[in-house]
């Protein structure tokens, strides 16, 4: 049942029980009774009685939770995705429960919004990538992954793949021939010198990251490897994937086209407006001054 002391008996014990019994999942009943309760204590009114200017104050609420990165852009959609659910439901029953004709479903123009707004790859604030890189320097093949993720922007699955051949020095700079991909992928300078650090101390095998019977590494190693130091650094449990959306993101913070990035993440055009996050450009400049690493330093070993 609902526990929200501002629901009122109406909401609580008919027009609730009416809409969650077609669900088939405890857990999504449990997240709609955690949204619609949210917004009623925020706005210490009963469902029923929210009107437009309280949800207008509430997205504003929630945009501000977004921009300071507290609420995941999914996660502000899903919310209002499931307000928009229940008043569309509460509408189209309007006569079986008595409604008033002044409620109304304040949500669905908030939609499109959110949509938007999640669609933006959200990335790694830059003070966080830089406790993470902290976190894992002792452990030089982490360490060197991680170069690969943020800086040249390869997937794990292809990160997994790269033998040490796969590398070329040439007059314009190191480029790394990666499977699946019809152009090679360029390496900063500051990768490269992490990249020869850690092969001037790895053992032989044929995969340039392998486990100690020397087969290469499985995803799982990875995304183990990220909670391992994402909960060393003291920040969110980001993934391997969150730090290569940061490389796009990034590049178009410093001017890249659509097509420069597209070739550097392996990615078509269509997929790369995810990457056009424009705040991350005034969050790397603000904290460029307190940052140990914009580019990656070596590690002290």
């Amino acid at each position: 049942c609902m526990d929200c002391r501002e629901a009122s008996a109406l909401v609580k014990d008919r027009i609730w029980p009416d809409f969650t019994a077609h669900f088939k999942s405890e857990t999504t009943a449990a997240s709609y009774q955690a949204d619609i309760s949210e917004i009623m204590r925020y706005c210490e009114k009963d469902f029923l009685e929210i009107d437009k200017k309280d949800v207008s104050v509430y997205f504003e609420y929630l945009q501000k939770k977004v921009k300071e990165r507290k609420l995941a852009p999914a996660t502000m959609a899903k919310k209002l995705r499931e307000l928009h659910s229940f008043a569309d439901y509460i509408c189209l029953n309007r006569e079986a429960y008595q409604i008033p004709d002044s409620f109304q479903d304040e949500y669905e123009c908030y939609l499109q919004y959110a949509a938007k707004q999640e669609s933006y790859t959200h990335s790694i604030p830059a003070e966080h990538m830089d406790r993470l890189l902290e976190a894992a320097q002792e452990d030089l093949m982490a360490y060197t992954i991680l170069s690969l993720l943020l800086r040249v922007g390869l997937s794990s699955t292809e990160i997994i793949r790269l033998k040490a051949e796969d590398f070329g020095v040439f007059d314009n700079g190191v480029f790394v021939k990666v499977e699946g991909r019809q152009e090679s992928c360029f390496v900063p300078e500051d990768v490269y010198e992490i990249l020869k650090m850690y092969l001037s101390k790895k053992e032989d095998s044929l995969y340039l990251f392998s486990n100690t019977r020397g087969n290469p590494l499985n995803l799982m190693y990875i995304s183990r490897m990220m909670k391992k130091f994402t909960k060393a650094a003291g920040i969110p449990s980001y993934s391997a994937e969150s730090i290569r959306n940061t490389c796009g993101v990034a590049m178009f913070a410093y001017g890249a086209d659509s097509g420069q990035v597209a070739r550097q993440l392996g990615v078509t055009q269509i997929q790369i407006h995810r990457y056009k996050n424009f705040s991350y450009k005034d969050d790397l400049l603000r904290k460029a001054g307190s940052l140990v690493k914009i580019k990656i330093e070596p590690p002290k070993l």
